[in-house]
């Protein structure tokens, strides 16, 4: 018996040698309260409620006032698990599962940076002032990627939170610090409920334009993977939303934008809400805990979709030398249009408006399983090494996304999944006191 554990222990150490040599694939997740989320924590299977063999590294810009997030800011990558005093989650959960299942030779992070309420007008846009109505909603764009932003924050520009640790950056230059080369693989980005209120909505897809060039360019990623969550059905008074009659056109707009967005970007694709179950009757801008297990699916699909499109295993992305090299530094960076590689527009979303609603959204009554092959296809193997398959999984449904939903990871991947979890968690154990 003794023997055989040996031969195990060497064969796990065999197989996952080569494999931790791969560059590390770094997830932007970003937006609004429905990336934040407000899935219940503890009701989480065992093996999601903490995953250490996923490197998470999690910021809410609550925390500047003292949120219920105030103790959640990652000092450090971490494992990925609820967060927050209600241990709440969103998409991250399942997605970070279903992205390890599909690349196992490779080691998963998600850096996420989500807030409540906020919007691309005044809030995410690239070289903005802060918003004097709602100061810690403010910069966001800054907050995400600090000295990668290329902007020149001066005068009414000036940041409102100067030494305040920010996320991307910091993040890469952890990895960096440890010799980890890695890629930026994409940006999962989850917003527009709070634009569906008021008159932005009519301009929502040149500003989503904006915003995605202008974190192509600033990271240097021209053909950088975007998956689009399209804001859910339920906002509709019809549907017992919380947008007054009146503003459906709004509505219509901004999630005809979303789709318009993706469809005209190859590198952009789009993802389903609509049958999504709200967090309660009198909370319709939310979804359950069970949609957003099925919306980290869905996320995932759609970007192994973009990927596979390609004729690549991997996304386009950035090699950390690259990363670093972008943007201009920040408050002392040069120009709104940055050093990337893209002619991108500067992203500040040049518009003027008003406060808007505090959006989100949320709708349906039947939660369709995304139906990830690559995550479906490694569950034995998952479940077996501390691992799960992700959410309530059932049924054949689609992932909802411009492109074909389903992966196929295969038995071969699966069997790799388990080994290469095993070797990884070790090695992750020994240097980061995460075993």
């Amino acid at each position: 018996m003794k023997r055989s554990c040996i031969a195990l222990a060497a064969f796990v150490l065999s197989v996952s040698a080569p494999a931790i040599a791969q560059p590390v694939k770094v997830f932007v997740l970003a937006g609004q309260s429905n990336m934040v989320g407000y899935g219940v924590g503890r009701q989480l299977p065992v093996e999601l409620q903490s995953q250490p063999d996923i490197w998470y590294d999690h910021y809410n810009p609550d925390a500047r006032e003292g949120g219920p997030y105030a103790q959640a800011t990652s000092a450090d990558w971490g494992p990925l698990e609820p967060k927050g005093e209600a241990r709440r989650y969103g998409p991250e959960i399942t997605f970070g599962r279903a992205i390890a299942a599909a690349y196992p030779e490779h080691r998963i992070a998600i850096v996420k940076m989500a807030q409540g309420g906020t919007n691309l007008v005044d809030h995410w846009g690239r070289g903005l002032a802060p918003d004097p109505e709602v100061l810690h909603k403010s910069q966001l764009y800054h907050a995400l990627l600090g000295k990668l932003d290329s902007a020149t924050y001066e005068g009414d520009r000036a940041l409102r939170y100067p030494e305040e640790v920010t996320r991307l950056d910091g993040a890469l230059a952890r990895l960096e610090s440890e010799g980890q080369p890695y890629e930026i693989a994409a940006l999962v980005w989850m917003q527009g409920e709070n634009e569906a209120g008021w008159s932005a909505a009519f301009s929502y897809g040149d500003t989503l334009r904006g915003f995605i060039a202008a974190i192509r360019a600033d990271l240097r990623v021209p053909g950088l993977p975007v998956v689009l969550g399209r804001i859910s059905d339920n906002l509709y008074p019809a549907n017992g939303g919380p947008i007054a009659a009146g503003k459906e056109a709004n509505i219509d707009a901004v999630r005809a934008a979303q789709v318009t967005v993706a469809e005209e970007d190859p590198r952009v694709a789009w993802v389903d809400t609509d049958d999504f179950t709200a967090r309660a009757p009198d909370d319709t801008y939310h979804f359950d805990s069970a949609a957003y297990q099925l919306l980290g699916e869905r996320f995932a699909d759609a970007y192994l979709a973009l990927v596979r499109e390609e004729g690549s295993s991997s996304a386009s992305s950035a090699s950390s030398t690259a990363s670093a090299a972008a943007g201009g530094g920040g408050a002392t960076g040069g120009g709104a249009t940055g050093g990337g590689a893209t002619a991108a527009s500067s992203g500040s979303t040049a518009a003027a408006g008003g406060a808007g609603s505090a959006g989100e959204g949320g709708r349906g009554a039947t939660a369709v399983s995304s139906g990830s092959a690559a995550a479906m296809g490694s569950a034995e193997a998952a479940a077996s090494s501390g691992g799960v398959a992700p959410g309530t999984t059932g049924g054949s449904g689609g992932c909802g996304c411009r492109t074909a939903a389903g992966q196929g990871a295969g038995t071969a991947a699966a069997a790799l999944a388990l080994v290469a979890f095993a070797g990884l968690r070790l090695r992750r154990s020994r240097g980061h006191g995460q075993g």
